[in-house]
């Protein structure tokens, strides 16, 4: 499945927030953990998306790049989000020792950020696939994709 927003401002992000809101609750809901999977380029706004987004959810956690810890953990009423950027990492072995392949898809939803560098030892189901296209300085468009094959 597939759901575009075309050229969107920061403010106008409510219809991409309520589209991955619903997808994320069918995982949820047949007790899968979703692990989103953010594309696009450098400053595109992937750390601001899921900032935005996760903090609807009443965080008290502060969220923001996980560039130099690798990841942070952000807790609310409804999930656990645990927030990954894969920018800085090398080589498969260096993400093989780190050991995320043991939270992605098993515990809480993930969201991981250069999650090519991964490709290899990410589940293979339970992906949301979520694209930043810069179309201009203050215009972004979004792209969801999913596999219903993965809710039953």
């Amino acid at each position: 499945m597939k759901a575009n927003f075309l050229s969107l401002r920061e403010t106008e992000l409510d219809p991409v927030f309520t589209a991955l809101d619903q997808i994320v609750e069918k995982f949820l809901a047949v007790n899968k953990y979703p692990v989103l999977l953010f594309t696009g380029e450098m400053g595109a706004g992937k750390t601001t998306f899921i900032r935005e987004w996760f903090s609807r959810y009443g965080t008290d956690s502060l969220i923001n790049s996980p560039t130099f810890s690798l990841y942070n953990i952000y807790d609310s009423h409804k999930m656990r989000l645990y927030h990954f950027d894969l920018y800085r990492i090398t080589s498969l072995l260096e993400l093989e020792n780190l050991g995320f392949e043991e939270i992605w898809g098993k515990e809480a939803v993930s969201a991981i950020e250069w999650w090519q560098k991964a490709e290899s030892i990410l589940p293979k189901g339970n992906r949301i696939f979520l694209t930043i296209q810069s179309d201009s300085i203050e215009n972004r468009s979004y792209t969801i994709e999913w596999s219903d094959e993965d809710l039953v």
